[in-house]
């Protein structure tokens, strides 16, 4: 275990070294900075991470290259926690290769902060325009936590019929099946076989989201 954890340590001071001396040979590129940025936000070095996006920002003046870094920089954000902040940073992309990415984001982050209509309208964009998975996932998401359970469904179903072994996909279908009285077995069994250990985590939360459901329910039938 001690000489996996070493031989790790050093690929990963491989890695950084190598992507510095990216951005040292190639400083005009803003996907250099972008690739070190991320590693570092990967590692959770996320106060390095976000002052080299910062600097990096500060160096470029077009808006098209500086939309690589804003992702990066809103990632670093995300990551630590800073919604409202990612969010800033994800807005002000504009470029058309990015766009769907940070719009998605920016549902990501609103979701994070229980903001479940505003991560829908954006999350819905981006699924109604390319059927991704975690597009369809968060809007299926979304609508689980809303209480709308037919439209939770529907999106639950269409990211199974793409990738039927997802396991977050199967759990939440699961859910749904709970609160429409259906044989969800079928689901859990195929996240349990899949992915004990996810299971297991999922598990110890289902009775609170049985209990958060049920209330959603009842909310939304006016208390009857």
């Amino acid at each position: 275990m001690v000489e996996k954890q070493k031989k790790a340590v050093e690929e990963t001071t491989q890695a950084i070294k190598e992507l510095i001396a990216a951005v040292d040979k190639n400083p005009n590129d803003p996907h250099a900075y972008y690739n070190l940025g991320s590693l570092l936000t990967e590692l959770k070095n996320y106060q390095q991470a976000e002052e080299l996006f910062k600097k990096a920002l500060h160096f470029f003046k077009n808006d098209l290259q500086k939309g690589i870094l804003h992702y990066g920089l809103g990632n670093v954000f995300y990551a630590s926690g800073l919604y409202k902040e990612a969010i800033v940073e994800f807005q002000k992309i504009k470029q058309n290769d990015l766009k769907s990415e940070a719009l998605l984001m920016i549902a990501q982050a609103e979701y994070a902060q229980a903001n479940y209509q505003i991560s829908l309208a954006y999350a819905l964009t981006v699924a109604e325009k390319e059927k991704g998975r975690d597009a369809l996932m968060l809007v299926g998401e979304n609508f689980l936590a809303l209480g709308d359970f037919e439209q939770a469904r529907g999106y639950f179903d269409q990211v199974l019929e793409k990738w039927p072994d997802d396991n977050p996909a199967n759990f939440q279908r699961g859910i749904v099946g709970i609160v429409k009285g259906e044989d969800n077995s079928t689901f859990f069994e195929k996240v349990k076989k899949s992915d004990p250990g996810y299971f297991k985590k999922m598990k110890a939360r289902l009775v609170d989201v049985e209990k958060f459901i049920a209330i959603r329910k009842r909310d939304t039938q006016g208390g009857k």
